[in-house]
């Protein structure tokens, strides 16, 4: 099989000077540094847009959320939601109640949810006796 010939030494003798230019004028430091400050410059402006497209998302999320009632759970994971609805539904709920809801093996995956819920402050934590009872603030 032929391979054809596509090299045409006057098209690359053509690229090559421009590059060969370039090269030398890579050599001179100032160059190198003028180069090096304009793309720094543009860096500068980039991010500088960047945080303002950024800062306008941000508050037209906060807009939708607050216009569908989600403003407070925005930070939320899926299972704290479910967690959430879990205590709402039932109107108070202990670590054994969320631990049987979502089928943990044990009851400190449940209690250190709820806890985080109650830092947060989506819950309140009251005690009766030695149960620890976390109800939905109203």
């Amino acid at each position: 099989m032929d391979i054809p010939n596509i090299y045409d030494p006057k098209e690359y003798k053509k690229y090559s000077q421009d590059v060969e230019y370039d090269m030398e004028k890579f050599k001179n430091p100032y160059i190198v540094g003028a180069m090096i400050h304009r793309l720094v410059e543009e860096r500068k402006y980039t991010n500088a847009m960047l945080k303002t497209i950024m800062e306008k998302l941000d508050k037209i999320m906060e807009v939708y959320q607050q216009s569908q009632g989600l403003e407070d759970r925005k930070v939320l994971s899926e299972i704290e939601e479910e967690i959430l609805k879990i205590v709402e539904t039932r109107k108070k709920a202990c670590a054994e109640d969320i631990r049987l809801a979502l089928n943990y093996k044990g009851a400190n995956a449940a209690s250190a949810k709820l806890n985080s819920l109650c830092k947060k402050g989506f819950l309140k934590k009251v005690r009766a006796g030695k149960k620890v009872y976390f109800l939905p603030v109203t």
